[in-house]
């Protein structure tokens, strides 16, 4: 459990203090491995990042520009990643260290080390990180998860989000659940294009529909979030009309997007959601054995340039909310001439 110190116990660290001008209330040195990753079967590399982390004496900003404060040197930290399948190691990965750009802040930099491994990913397999950092023996273990399938009128139909007789319509997104898939966040990304004089400027924003959770993480259980029309088209009106040098506006496209996340990062996300009761306390989540952190799976699925039906498109040109944007329609009666 996380600790925080009550008022009387800060009261008596300070009645302490004013009697013995000596105290030294930093605990004795000792040094935490932190792991953090997110193995993601679309991609070839994967990145773990590695650090330690440990309470001194000294001000901890100050151990923060020292990137062998918070950074394991070559020859203190050995790594590798098996997978494997019906309790067998099939494959075995080195972990390779690599620099990467960070954002400015507080730690050393402009550089950070990050961990590597390159692979095609099972999702029938679980993978197994195994490292030593100065003598500290970790692992941690995470499932893959498989891929989102989403219902076919998502794949294959323009979105529908006016109501054939007129009015807003409400458009259910469905898909079923992928084998270790916890939770699913499901957004679309509106793209369009300014036009600026002799300019075509590609811009875009991406909005949040919901979440769904799975039951288990068995696969094949249908789930679904409701895209809501009249909400469409206000965060269109609010968000794509930022740019008023822009004469005219081209649709591009809706792209439906989900965010997969494994047991383990549902977990974690769970536990440091926003606290909406009076208490404050929650506890440190944690799958890493001998350290600290978290090493989960996730993944990503897009559907991209869904268009608008013909009842739909009209509303985007001459709707109450976007029609002072200029939008026009390529392939439409509302055409970008």
């Amino acid at each position: 459990m996380a600790l925080r110190p009550s008022l009387f116990a800060a009261f008596g660290i300070v009645a302490l203090a004013s009697c013995n001008p000596e105290l030294d209330i930093t605990a004795p040195y000792q040094e935490n491995t932190i792991v953090y990753a997110f193995l993601d079967k679309d991609s070839i590399t994967q990145y773990v990042k590695i650090n330690k982390a440990f309470l001194g004496p000294d001000n901890g900003l100050v151990y923060a520009q020292v990137a062998d404060s918070f950074e394991y040197r070559p020859d203190q930290l050995q790594a590798v990643v098996k997978e494997i399948k019906n309790g067998t190691v099939v494959n075995t990965y080195a972990l390779q260290d690599t620099l990467w750009p960070h954002d400015p802040g507080i730690f050393a930099g402009p550089m950070h080390k990050l961990y590597y491994f390159q692979a095609q990913l099972d999702s029938s397999a679980t993978y197994r990180l195994e490292a030593t950092a100065k003598g500290n023996e970790i692992w941690a273990e995470t499932p893959i998860v498989a891929r989102v399938q989403p219902a076919s009128n998502i794949l294959s139909q323009p979105l529908r989000l006016i109501g054939i007789g007129g009015g807003y319509a409400f458009q259910t997104i469905k898909w079923t659940s992928s084998i270790n898939g916890k939770r699913y966040d499901v957004s679309y990304r509106f793209n369009w294009d300014d036009v600026v004089g002799t300019d075509t400027i590609p811009r875009s924003f991406t909005q949040n529909l919901g979440s769904a959770v799975a039951i288990d993480l068995d696969g094949g259980e249908n789930l679904e979030v409701v895209f809501d029309g009249e909400s469409f088209f206000q965060t269109i009106g609010l968000r794509a009309g930022d740019n008023p040098q822009a004469t005219k506006r081209i649709f591009r496209g809706v792209d439906i997007l989900w965010a997969v996340a494994g047991p383990d990062l549902y977990n974690y996300l769970q536990l440091n959601s926003p606290i909406s009761g009076l208490v404050e306390e929650r506890p440190s989540y944690t799958n890493v054995n001998n350290g600290l952190g978290l090493f989960s799976t996730r993944r990503f699925r897009e559907i991209k340039g869904k268009s608008l039906d013909s009842n739909t498109a009209p509303e985007l040109a001459q709707g109450p909310y976007t029609a002072g944007l200029n939008f026009c329609i390529p392939g439409s009666d509302f055409g970008c001439n």
